[in-house]
């Protein structure tokens, strides 16, 4: 018979996350709802329900609503910094498609700017309690959320408030406001030694015109006379994608100054922007990477970097946003994804697939993706070998509105330790995905460990999934190891296990910390067995149990 798992009175403040959990970024996040206002604070009530709301969607599950004028957000700011970010929500145009309006930034009581804001890429629109791509209204809406970057005209230190305020001026209807990152945005980069520039071949920064011919005739040569691709500072044009064929580097003056802009959108899965990495020592630096196209059903935003083999790569200090995919890495090797920021994908972050193996993505900023924030996903369909000894850590992803913030779909030896998962609108922030959508390889001899998992858990269409969501679906697991996790706030259980294919998972100190239902939820699917260590659950509502086992087929075993 099973023993209960073992209870204790715990007081752990679920905002607050250890210093090595999540990723080190230069920029401070203040959530809107935990600010001071004169407006109306929005969060979520009870559990999520089956109908999506923007509150499901906001990072922390809250926001604040501007809509009379006067109406206003004070943050104080406890850094210096010279930039904004702002996670925001305006109308979209009665005919879809989107609209811009200003809304007004005050510092220290007095006016200092009007910021634009945008609702073009927001708004998607389908089925109720699905991922609807269409832009025209009618159907039940979605995305809510879009963020937006600003060099702030004067800059700010610690002491100062700083102000989002509804002006009569300032003309859309509402304007929610989820959470603002303040940063020191640095200076741009001086041009690296033995480069090429791309201003030299033709590319031009100010004109507003295509530049992607003289980038690619840049990227030639400079492959040619080993040297490196410079991006200087400026705002270029890209209608298809770079090739980089091997040891090439390029690099740009930073991400707050060199700006890659896709205009064009495509019928192919990769499109006509980004990044195609190939061969031996490939590396992309310190630029902004955006699809200005809007998204049209049938076409493709495109991706940030595609790979076909690659090895020894590198992408670091890029910012990705409104692409298809921030990285789509297919049989990728021994490559680094450090320091990058994907924000606002319409499908995952950043996804190692097909056999991509001795990976490492460290210190990346993860937030508001249509799909997967980041995954493993080791595939059987082109025969492709398990992905192995992959490294996923010291990473953050927030506020994912459809798919898992963290997906370990197959493979072997893969490493997940110390990130932070925080809010999801329909599913977990981790998953265990042996899913017959896409077929994989098993998964086994893998370690989950240190992670925090933040307020996790959706009601995708009824099944209430857990924080953690391991499910054995059309292949096995075994021999993971699942330790030393934090799970706070779940919506529903914090670690729910399901699938009719064998697993076998060791839970060893973990902590469930004030679960919306059961701690851990064993459905009657699920087969296998589970040995649970030194685990503790605290908070744990009247009436639910910590284990809510009603399967014949799995085994429990605490000791």
């Amino acid at each position: 018979m099973m023993k209960p798992l073992a209870f204790a009175v715990l007081c752990l403040p679920v905002s607050v996350h250890a210093a090595s959990v999540g990723a080190e970024v230069p920029f401070t996040t203040l959530e809107a709802e935990k600010a001071s206002t004169k407006a109306a604070v929005v969060t979520l009530q009870g559990l999520p329900g089956k109908v999506v709301t923007p509150e499901m969607e906001a990072s922390g599950r809250g926001y604040v609503e501007l809509k009379a004028t006067g109406d206003a957000v004070v943050f104080p700011v406890k850094a210096r910094a010279n930039s904004i970010v702002i996670r925001h929500c305006i109308p979209d145009a009665p005919e879809g498609g989107g609209l811009e309006a200003t809304l007004s930034l005050f510092i220290n009581g007095a006016f200092s700017e009007s910021l634009t804001l945008s609702s073009r890429h927001n708004w998607l629109y389908g089925e109720e309690g699905q991922n609807g791509q269409s832009n025209t209204p009618g159907q039940a809406p979605h995305v809510f959320w879009e963020e937006s970057r600003h060099i702030l005209k004067q800059q700010i230190k610690p002491g100062d408030r700083i102000e989002l305020r509804r002006q009569e001026k300032d003309a859309a209807a509402f304007y929610r406001i989820d959470l603002i990152d303040l940063e020191l945005a640095p200076p741009p980069l001086p041009q690296p030694a033995n480069s090429l520039s791309v201003v030299d071949f033709g590319a031009n920064g100010t004109d507003g015109k295509d530049d992607t011919d003289a980038i690619i005739a840049c990227i030639r040569e400079a492959k040619a006379q080993r040297k490196v691709v410079w991006i200087p500072a400026g705002t270029y044009h890209q209608s298809k994608r770079f090739e980089l064929e091997g040891p090439v580097k390029v690099h740009g003056a930073g991400m707050w100054h060199t700006s890659i802009l896709g205009t064009v959108l495509g019928e192919d899965f990769a499109s006509n922007m980004g990044f195609r990495l190939a061969g031996d020592g490939a590396e992309v630096a310190d630029l902004y990477l955006e699809c200005i196209a809007q998204t049209q059903r049938g076409k493709s935003n495109g991706k940030g970097f595609t790979g076909a083999t690659p090895v020894n790569w590198t992408v670091r200090n890029v910012w990705i946003t409104h692409t298809q995919t921030g990285f789509w890495m297919s049989v990728a090797s021994k490559g680094k994804v450090q320091g990058c920021r994907v924000r606002f994908t319409y499908a995952d972050g950043i996804n190692l697939n097909r056999g991509a193996s001795h990976n490492l993505v460290e210190h990346c900023h993860v937030r508001g993706c249509g799909d997967d924030g980041i995954a493993i996903l080791s595939e059987t369909e082109r025969k492709d070998p398990p992905a192995e000894r992959n490294i996923l850590r010291n990473n953050t992803v927030e506020a994912v509105w459809w798919g898992h913030n963290l997906d370990l779909a197959g493979g072997s030896k893969h490493l997940v330790e110390n990130n932070l998962l925080a809010d999801n609108a329909m599913m977990g922030v981790f998953t265990i995905n042996m899913t017959s959508a896409y077929p994989n390889h098993p998964l086994s001899d893998s370690i989950v460990r240190g992670n925090t998992l933040l307020r996790g858990g959706g009601n995708y269409v009824g099944q209430r999934r857990g924080a953690a969501w391991i499910f054995a679906g059309n292949d096995t697991v075994k021999g993971v190891v699942f330790e030393n996790n934090r799970i706070l706030s779940p919506m529903y259980s914090g670690i729910q296990i399901t699938g009719g294919a064998e697993q076998q998972i060791l839970f060893r100190g973990n902590t469930i910390d004030s679960p919306g239902g059961s701690a851990v939820h064993i459905t009657d699917q699920a087969k296998g067995t589970g040995i649970f260590e030194g685990n503790t659950i605290s908070g744990l509502p009247e009436g639910k149990e910590a284990f809510n086992n009603t399967s014949k087929g799995y085994t429990v075993t605490n000791r």
